[in-house]
C-alpha cells in the first residue's frame, strides 16, 4: 500500500524537529488522513544545529499542527502541512566571543548524536513494509510526485531576538509554498520532459518587524512604531534538471518581489538598529562565533556527499532564509580567514532547499528494497555542484527617521505616551539584488538601483521648516537626487528575473548562465551596469580557478603552496574584483537637510553598548625559515588580490546658506560631550530668496584599491626572504588610486521658482590624482629600514582660483552662516547687494563691474615617504601667477576703479594686470641696464618655483640617529604691488534696505526670523537647541511689522556665537609663551642640516595700475614694466624694490640638489645638539630704484648685501628638576657691505604719494574691520587678551651678586669702572664667535641674545635743483664709515653700543652738461666726526638702573690754500 511508503517519509521529517512524539500514534492519524498536533515542543538543539550560527533558542513551539494526507488522490492532489502559531525566541550564546568554539563542538556533537538515533527508528520502519503489487518504478515516480506538490502553510510565525536592552520581533501573519504551472498558477506539476522544470511560489502575508527596548525587569515601558507594517512579497523557485532521473537540479533559482516596502525608524530605534547591524557584521567578519576549522570543513564536505536526493520541498521557508544570507556582496574581504566557512554555511542550505539533506538514505532504500537486497553503504562519487542564482527585488521602498516626544495626558495619573514626528524620507526605486554561484569556486553579487532621492518632512528641533502651512513645495523638500525614476526608466531592474515575462525561464527556454570570468566582466560592464539601472551599481565577482582546469572547490591559503604534501597540488588561483559605479547625484545641504543628518548622527551616538569583539592584538613575529627556490616561484607567477573600483559620475554638491543654525545644540552629543540645556523660544522659519550656496562638480571619479588576500601568510614569507624582488615587495603593499576628473566650483544661488542659474565659477575645472601604498603588517620589516612602509604621491597640473570682491564676500557669509550662529538660531544674513553680483533679477540694473583677481598654480608634485626610522617628503611646485582682470571703458580707456565719465554707455573691455609671477628672471633685476638691454621672454622649461626635500627622524632620541636635513629652493619672483589690488581690496557693495523695507516689500522675506516659544513637547534629546538669546539688532525688532508673541522680559544684545566652542585654556604670560616657541623652534632646528636658496624677489609699486600690454606674454611683471618704461609716455612713477638673495647654509654642509630621492643621505650627519650650528647667511643683491616717465630711471639704493654668522647653544641647568627649560643662548653676527643711498625731489615725491596711497589705503581697511579680525562677525567666547609682550622679570629672575652678567661685551667698564678711556679701549674687541658662544653661559633657563652688525661705509647723497642757477643742482653728500652696533640682552640686563668710526658731509654744484653724480665744485669743507654710544640697562629684583655714555670726538681740518675739486 502506498501509507507503507509516504507515512515513514512524513513521519521523518515531523519527529525530527518536535519532541515527545508517539510514532503509533502519529502512523494511525496518518493512515485516517488528518492529523492535528498541538502544544508541540520543538527541538531546540536540532535547530541549533540546523542554523550553524552562535544563537541559542530560549524557547520554541507550535500551538498547532495539521497534516492533511489524501490518499485516494496523491497523484493529482497535494499534500497539505499548516502550521498555526510557531513562536521561536533567540539570543546570542553566552560567552560567545570567548569560548563558542567549545560551545559549538558539544552542541554538534549532540545534534549529531539525536541525528543517528532519529535515523535508526525511521530506517527500521522503512525496511518493514512491503507490498509486491505495486511496480518499483511506479512507487518512485509516486514519492517523487508526493514530493513536489507538498504545500506547507505556516499562519502567525513569531520570532523573536532578545539581547541586552534589545527586542527584535518579526511576525509573519500568513506564508504559503505550493507548485505552479508555467504561467505560475497553482498547480499539480510534475518533472516531465522535456522542459524537466519545476516551480514553486511562496507567498508571505504581513510581515512585521518591530524593535523595542525593555527595561531591566525585561518589561517594555513604550512600544516604538514598528520598523516594517504589514509588508507582503512573493517568492518564486524555479528548478531545472539535466533529465528526468536527476537527483538535484542543475540550475536553482530563487527570486523575490516586494512592490513597497517601507520602513520606520525612530531616533530611540536607531542605535539598536546600529546594535543589530554591528551583530550581523561581527557574524560576518568571523569576530563572534567562529566555529573550528574541520567542522566548516565537515559540514561542506556533507553537503556534497549528501546530495544524491528527489527533489522536494521540505525545505521551502527555509529557502528565504538562504535568500538572506546574500544582502552584501563583500563575502570576502582582507585579511578575514573565516571566508570559507561562511561559503560552506550558506551553501549547506542548498540541499535544505532542494530537499536533499535526508533524500540519500530513503532514495537507496526504495532502490534496494524494490531490487530485493539490502541497504548499501553512501556513494563514493562527488555530484556536480548545481548552479545557484538568488534575487531580489523591490520596486519601491522608503526609509523614514522619525524624532519621538513624550506625551502626557490631562490627568496626573495617566501613562505617558511617545509620539513620533517624521524628518527625513530616503526613497527608493527598483532595487535589485542578485546572487550567482556554482560551489564555491565562483560566486558574482550584483546590487543595483535605478533611483535614489531624499527629501525633508514637517519640522525638526522646533523650527517649523516643512509643515503643511508652509505651502513649500516637494521639490524644495528634496535634498538629495540621485539616478532616474521608474517612469523614465522602465522595469529594467526585472530584466531576466523570474517576474520578467521576457526572461528565457517564462518563455519555455533554458536560460544561458555566465560562469567564466572573462566573459563575465565583458558582459556585465559598468556601461551595462548604468544603462539597466542608473543610480547605483555593484558587481562584485570571486573565482578560482587551477592550472589543471579541474573545477576547484574551496578556497586555497597562500601559505598552502609552502606545504609539504605527499603529492604535487595544484596552483589555485584567486581573483576577487569588486566593481561600484554610482551615477548622477544631486547633493543640496541646506539647513533643513543638515540639521536632520546630524540630528541622525547624534542619535546614533547616545548608547553604551560594548563592541562584540575587541581589537585583536598585533600578531607576534615568529622567525620563520626562509621560503624554498620554488615557492618564491610560485609566489611570482600569482598571488591572489582583492580589486575595488568605484566610480563617480558627474556629481554636483551644493552647499547653501544656512536659514537657521542650531548645530551648536547637536555638535557636542556626537562629540561625546554633555548636551545644552533646551531653549526656551526658537526662530520662527520663513525662507529665504534668493538664497546664496556654494557649488562643486565633478565630472569623474575614479578610485581603486588592491589588497592581497592572505596579507600575512604572504608578508611573513615575503620577509623571510634575504632580497625579495620588486614584484613581491610591490604585492606586499595595499594599493590605492584617486583619480579626479573635472572637479569645478562656484557661487550661484536659489531663486524664488526654485532653480539655480548659471555657475558663477570660482574654481575652473580642474583634474589632480594621487596614489598612495601602505605596508601589510610592518612589524615583520622592523630590521629593514630599506623598506618603506607608507608611500604617498600627489599631482595637481593646474588649478585657478578666480573671484571679484563681492564673490568673497558672499562666500565668507555663506561660510559664517554655519560656523556663526545668533542664539535664537537665526542667520545673521548677508547684503542683498552681494546678491546682484552672482544673481541678477529681471528687471534690474546690474551694478558696475568690479575687478577679478586671478590666481594659478601649476605643476604640483608632492611625495611623502615612511620609513622604520625616517619620514621623508619632497615635491616641487612649477609656478604661480596672480593677476587682476580688470574692466576697462573701451571708450575712455578708464579702468572701473575710477568712475566712467557720465552718459558713457560704451562697451566694456578687460584688461589684464600681473601682480605675481613666479618663476621670474630677476637675476639682472637689482640694476636698471636691464631696462634698456634686450630681455629674452620666459621660458616654458624655466626652473620649477620651489623644490624641497625633507627628512625627519621618527626617534629623534635615539642618538644613532642623524638629524633633520631640509633642501629648500625657491626662484625668483616678480610682485606688482598695483592699486587695482587695493581697490579689489576695498570694494563696498551698495547697502541693501534694511529689515524692515524688506518685510515691507513684497515677495522679500526677512534674512533674520522672528521669535517664538519652543513647545514643550519637543523634548527629546540632542534634538534641543540651546538657552535662548536674542538678536543684537533690538531696534529692528521693536519697529519689525511681523508680529510674534510678546516678550516681557528684557532682551540682552547677543552676538552671534561659535557652533564649535574653542578651548577656554589660561593665558600664561608673554614671556613664558615665547620661550616654549623658542623651545618648540629649538627642538626642530637644533639637529637640523639646512640649505635654503632663495633667489631674487623683485616688487614693482606703481603709483598708477599697469596693464600689461597685448604683445606681452600673460602675466610677464618685467616685460610688462619694460614695454610701459620704453613705449608710454605716460608711464605712472613706480617705486622698484628688489628684495636680496639669500642663502643659508648649515656648518660643514655642501651643496646638494634641492631634490633628492626619497630618502637620502648628506656628506656629514648631524649627531649632536648644536653641531648644525654656526648657519652661514648670505644675502646679496639688494636694491632699490625708482622708474618716472620719460624713461627716467634713478637710483634710490645702490646694489649691496651682507653676511651674517648665525650660532645658538643649549643645556639644561643640573640642579634644576627634569622639567625645567633649557637655557638658550643665540649669537648673531652681521658683515655688511658698502651701502650708498641716493635721493632726489622727484624721488622723494613719488614716495611720499605712495605713502599717502597706502596710508589712505590702510585706514580704509582699518575703518572696515578688514584687518582687525578675520572673521565679520565677533567672536563673542574670546578669552580676555593676552597681556602686554613687554614684561619686567623683577622678581622672577634670582638675584645676581655682580653688577654685570659673565657675558657682557670684553673690555667694557662695569657699573665701578671709569669711564675715560678712548676711542680704542671701548671698540678693541678681537675675540672671535665660537669664544664669544662658548663664553656665555645662562644658569636660570632663560633666554641669552648677542647681535652685532658692523657696516664699513654709508654714503647718502641728496640732488636738489639750484634756486641761484638755471639748468643746476645742488648735490649733498654725507660719509659714515666704520660702523658697529651690539646689542646683549640677558637675564638681568640688557647693553646696546653703537660706534661710528667718521662722519663726513660735503656740498656740490653740479651743472647740467654734467652727470649729476660727479663732484662740483666744493661748498663747504670736511669734517670728521667719531661717535659713540653705550647704553647699559640693569634690572635687580627691587630697583632698575641704567646708564648711557656718550663720546663725541671731531676733528675739523681747515686748509691754508687748498681746495677740493
Amino acid at each position: 500500500m502506498l501509507e507503507s511508503y509516504v507515512t515513514p517519509l512524513l513521519m521523518s521529517y515531523v519527529n525530527k524537529y518536535i519532541k515527545n512524539l508517539k510514532p503509533s500514534d502519529l502512523q494511525l492519524s496518518l493512515w485516517g488522513g488528518d492529523v492535528v498536533l498541538s502544544k508541540l515542543e520543538l527541538k531546540l538543539d536540532v535547530l541549533e544545529q540546523e542554523l550553524k550560527l552562535p544563537f541559542t533558542f530560549l524557547s520554541g513551539h507550535i500551538h498547532e499542527l495539521r497534516i492533511h494526507v489524501p490518499w485516494t488522490k496523491l497523484g493529482s492532489e497535494a499534500v497539505v502541512i499548516t502550521i498555526n502559531t510557531m513562536e521561536c525566541i533567540l539570543k546570542l550564546k553566552d560567552g560567545v566571543q570567548d569560548d563558542h568554539e567549545s560551545g559549538s563542538s558539544s552542541t554538534s556533537r549532540s545534534a549529531s548524536e539525536s541525528s543517528k538515533t532519529l535515523a535508526k527508528p525511521r530506517r527500521l520502519q522503512q525496511a518493514t513494509p512491503s507490498d509486491p503489487d505495486l511496480p518499483p518504478g511506479y512507487v518512485q515516480s509516486l514519492i517523487r510526485r508526493v514530493v513536489n506538490n507538498v504545500n506547507i502553510v505556516v499562519n502567525n510565525l513569531i520570532l523573536k531576538y532578545v539581547e541586552d536592552d534589545i527586542v527584535l520581533s518579526v511576525n509573519i501573519t500568513s506564508a504559503e509554498c505550493y507548485t505552479a504551472d508555467e504561467f505560475w498558477d497553482r498547480a499539480f506539476m510534475d518533472v516531465t520532459a522535456p522542459d524537466l522544470v519545476l516551480r514553486k511560489v511562496i507567498n508571505f502575508s504581513d510581515c512585521t518587524v518591530c524593535l523595542d527596548k525593555r527595561n531591566a525587569s525585561g518589561k517594555i515601558e513604550f512600544y516604538q512604531d514598528p520598523l516594517l507594517y504589514k509588508c507582503s512579497f512573493r517568492t518564486r523557485l524555479h528548478f531545472t534538471y539535466d533529465n528526468i532521473n536527476a537527483k538535484i537540479p542543475a540550475v536553482i533559482k530563487i527570486q523575490t518581489l516586494v512592490e513597497s516596502l517601507k520602513l520606520s525608524i525612530t531616533d530611540q530605534q536607531l542605535p539598536m538598529l546600529i546594535r543589530v547591524m554591528e551583530l550581523a557584521l561581527a557574524l560576518y567578519y568571523g569576530e563572534i562565533g567562529a566555529g573550528q576549522e574541520d567542522e566548516r570543513e565537515e559540514a561542506s564536505g556533507h553537503a556534497r556527499d549528501s546530495i544524491h536526493t528527489i527533489p522536494g520541498l521540505e525545505g521551502d521557508a527555509e529557502a528565504q532564509a538562504m535568500a538572506g544570507q546574500y544582502p552584501s556582496p563583500n563575502l570576502y574581504l582582507p585579511g578575514q580567514e573565516g571566508d570559507q566557512g561562511w561559503v560552506s554555511w550558506a551553501w549547506s542550505f542548498v540541499p535544505a532547499i532542494v530537499g536533499a539533506e535526508d533524500e540519500e538514505g530513503e532514495e537507496g532504500f526504495y532502490q534496494q528494497m524494490e531490487g530485493g537486497g539490502s541497504l548499501s553503504g553512501p556513494q563514493q562519487h562527488t555530484p556536480k555542484d548545481p548552479v545557484v542564482s538568488i534575487g531580489f527585488y523591490c520596486t519601491k521602498a522608503s526609509v523614514t527617521f522619525k524624532v519621538t516626544e513624550l506625551q502626557t495626558e490631562s490627568s496626573y495619573y495617566s501613562p505617558q505616551k511617545v509620539k513620533s514626528r517624521e524628518v527625513l524620507c530616503l526613497e527608493q526605486q527598483g532595487i535589485t539584488i542578485e546572487v550567482l554561484m556554482m560551489g564555491e569556486p565562483f560566486f558574482d553579487c550584483q546590487i543595483g538601483i535605478v533611483g535614489v532621492r531624499a527629501l525633508c518632512l514637517k519640522g525638526i528641533m522646533g523650527v517649523r521648516d516643512f509643515e503643511e502651512n508652509m505651502n513649500r513645495r516637494e521639490e524644495e523638500a528634496v535634498f538629495f537626487t540621485c539616478g532616474e525614476s521608474l517612469n523614465s526608466k522602465g522595469m529594467t531592474y526585472l530584466t531576466n528575473s523570474l517576474f520578467d515575462y521576457r526572461s528565457p525561464e517564462n518563455n519555455g527556454v533554458r536560460a544561458e548562465v555566465i560562469l567564466d570570468a572573462n566573459n563575465h566582466k565583458e558582459t556585465y560592464t559598468e556601461l551595462a551596469g548604468m544603462q539597466r539601472f542608473g543610480a547605483f551599481y555593484m558587481d562584485y565577482l570571486y573565482t578560482t580557478e587551477n592550472s589543471s582546469t579541474k573545477v576547484c572547490v574551496g578556497q586555497q591559503d597562500v601559505t598552502a603552496t609552502t606545504a609539504v604534501k605527499e603529492g604535487p597540488a595544484p596552483a589555485v588561483r584567486e581573483t576577487a574584483v569588486k566593481r561600484l559605479v554610482v551615477g548622477p547625484l544631486d547633493l543640496r545641504l541646506d539647513s533643513s537637510a543638515v540639521h536632520r543628518l546630524v540630528k541622525m548622527l547624534a542619535c546614533a551616538a547616545e548608547h553604551e553598548y560594548q563592541p562584540y569583539a575587541k581589537p585583536a592584538p598585533d600578531p607576534v613575529v615568529e622567525p620563520r625559515a626562509p621560503a624554498s627556490q620554488e615557492e618564491v616561484l610560485a609566489l611570482e607567477e600569482f598571488v591572489p588580490t582583492r580589486l575595488t573600483c568605484l566610480t563617480l559620475l558627474e556629481v554636483t554638491v551644493t552647499l547653501n546658506m544656512a536659514e537657521f543654525n542650531l548645530l551648536h545644540t547637536l555638535l557636542p552629543v556626537i562629540m561625546g560631550e554633555k548636551a545644552p540645556p533646551c531653549p526656551a523660544a526658537v526662530a520662527v522659519f520663513q525662507p529665504v530668496r534668493p538664497l546664496p550656496a556654494l557649488r562643486f562638480q565633478v565630472d569623474r571619479v575614479n578610485v581603486e584599491h588592491s589588497v592581497p588576500m592572505y596579507g600575512p601568510e604572504l608578508t611573513s614569507t615575503v620577509a623571510s626572504l634575504s632580497q625579495p624582488s620588486d614584484n613581491l615587495l610591490y604585492l606586499c603593499y595595499t594599493h590605492c588610486y584617486l583619480k579626479v576628473f573635472g572637479f569645478q566650483a562656484g557661487l550661484t544661488c536659489l531663486d524664488g521658482t526654485g532653480s539655480f542659474p548659471p555657475l558663477t565659477p570660482l574654481i575652473p575645472s580642474f583634474s589632480t590624482a594621487f596614489y598612495g601604498k601602505l605596508l601589510q603588517m610592518p612589524q615583520y620589516w622592523a630590521k629593514r629600514s630599506s623598506v618603506p612602509i607608507m608611500e604617498c604621491i600627489f599631482e595637481l597640473p593646474h588649478l585657478t582660483v578666480q573671484a571679484t570682491r563681492p564673490q568673497t564676500l558672499v562666500l565668507q557669509a555663506i561660510v559664517q552662516s554655519w560656523t556663526h550662529s545668533l542664539e535664537d538660531g537665526s542667520s545673521p544674513g548677508v547684503n542683498p547687494a552681494l546678491l546682484s553680483h552672482i544673481h541678477a533679477e529681471p528687471g534690474v540694473k546690474s551694478p558696475s563691474p568690479s575687478p577679478t583677481l586671478e590666481a594659478s598654480v601649476q605643476n604640483v608634485e608632492l611625495k611623502f615617504c615612511r620609513r622604520a626610522t625616517l619620514d621623508c617628503a619632497g615635491g616641487t611646485l612649477g609656478a604661480v601667477k596672480v593677476c587682476a582682470r580688470t574692466p576697462v571703458h573701451s571708450c575712455t580707456g578708464l579702468t572701473h576703479h575710477r568712475p566712467p565719465p557720465p552718459g558713457s554707455s560704451d562697451g566694456v573691455k578687460e584688461k589684464l594686470v600681473p601682480l605675481f609671477q613666479g618663476p621670474s628672471d630677476t637675476r639682472e633685476l637689482h640694476q636698471r641696464r636691464w631696462l634698456n638691454e634686450i630681455r629674452k621672454p620666459e621660458s616654458l622649461l624655466a626652473p620649477d618655483l620651489l623644490t624641497f626635500s625633507l627628512q625627519i627622524p621618527r626617534h629623534e632620541d635615539d642618538c644613532r640617529n642623524s638629524g633633520a636635513v631640509l633642501l629648500v629652493s625657491v626662484q625668483g619672483a616678480s610682485v606688482n604691488v598695483d592699486p587695482v589690488f587695493c581697490t579689489w581690496l576695498l570694494h563696498q557693495p551698495q547697502k541693501g534696505c534694511s529689515r524692515q523695507q524688506q518685510a515691507q516689500a513684497p515677495g522679500v522675506v526677512p534674512m533674520v526670523m522672528p521669535i517664538t516659544k519652543r513647545r514643550e513637547d519637543e523634548g527629546s534629546v540632542g534634538s534641543t537647541p540651546l538657552a535662548r538669546q536674542l538678536s543684537n539688532q533690538a531696534s529692528d525688532y521693536a519697529s519689525s511689522p511681523v508680529k510674534t508673541k510678546t516678550v516681557t522680559e528684557p532682551r540682552p544684545l547677543s552676538l552671534p556665537r561659535k557652533v564649535v566652542p574653542s578651548s577656554t585654556e589660561a593665558w600664561t604670560t608673554s614671556e613664558e609663551h615665547m620661550k616654549e616657541v623658542i623651545a618648540h623652534v629649538w627642538d626642530a632646528v637644533k639637529r637640523l642640516t639646512l640649505q635654503l636658496e632663495v633667489q631674487s624677489c623683485c616688487v614693482f609699486l606703481p603709483n598708477d595700475s599697469l596693464p600689461s600690454p597685448s604683445t606681452i606674454i600673460c602675466g610677464d611683471i618685467p616685460g610688462t614694466v619694460r614695454s610701459w618704461y620704453h613705449n608710454q609716455a605716460t608711464m605712472p612713477g613706480t617705486l622698484v624694490v628688489c628684495l636680496p638673495q639669500i642663502t643659508v647654509l648649515s656648518a660643514g654642509h655642501k651643496y646638494m640638489e634641492p631634490l633628492q630621492e626619497l630618502p637620502f643621505l648628506v656628506s656629514r650627519p648631524i649627531l649632536e645638539e648644536g653641531d648644525a650650528f654656526p648657519w652661514t647667511v648670505t644675502l646679496s643683491h639688494f636694491s632699490v630704484y625708482t622708474l618716472l616717465g620719460q624713461q627716467r630711471s634713478l637710483g634710490l639704493l645702490e646694489p649691496m648685501g651682507w653676511t651674517s654668522t648665525l650660532a645658538v647653544t643649549s643645556h639644561r641647568p643640573q640642579a634644576a628638576g627634569p622639567d625645567a627649560r633649557h637655557a638658550f643662548i643665540v649669537c648673531l653676527h652681521v658683515d655688511l657691505e658698502p651701502l650708498l643711498i641716493k635721493a632726489s625731489n622727484p624721488q622723494v615725491q613719488l614716495l611720499y604719494e605712495l605713502y599717502l596711497s597706502w596710508c589712505s589705503t590702510w585706514a580704509r581697511l582699518e575703518k572696515r574691520g578688514i584687518l582687525r579680525q578675520t572673521s565679520t562677525i565677533p567672536d563673542a567666547s574670546a578669552g580676555p587678551a593676552p597681556s602686554s609682550p613687554v614684561r619686567s622679570s623683577a622678581g622672577t629672575a634670582p638675584p645676581d651678586t655682580s653688577t654685570c652678567s659673565p657675558s657682557a661685551d670684553f673690555g667694557s667698564p662695569t657699573e665701578g669702572d671709569s669711564a675715560q678711556g678712548g676711542e680704542d679701549s671701548l671698540f678693541s674687541d678681537t675675540v672671535t664667535l665660537e669664544q664669544k658662544t662658548s663664553s656665555i653661559g645662562g644658569t636660570s633657563g632663560k633666554v641669552s641674545l648677542w647681535m652685532q652688525w658692523m657696516l664699513s661705509k654709508v654714503t647718502v647723497k641728496l640732488f636738489a635743483p639750484d634756486p641761484d642757477a638755471n639748468n643746476a643742482e645742488i648735490c649733498v653728500v654725507s660719509e659714515a664709515e666704520d660702523l658697529s652696533a651690539s646689542v646683549d640682552v640677558q637675564d638681568v640686563y640688557t647693553k646696546i653700543k653703537c660706534k661710528v668710526g667718521s662722519f663726513n658731509m660735503d656740498q656740490y654744484r653740479t651743472s647740467n652738461n654734467l652727470n649729476p653724480e660727479h663732484q662740483g665744485n666744493t661748498l663747504s669743507q670736511r669734517p670728521r666726526a667719531t661717535l659713540f654710544i653705550q647704553s647699559n640697562t640693569f634690572y635687580p629684583e627691587q630697583h632698575s638702573l641704567s646708564r648711557a655714555t656718550l663720546f663725541i670726538q671731531s676733528n675739523t681740518l681747515y686748509p691754508e690754500q687748498h681746495s677740493l675739486s
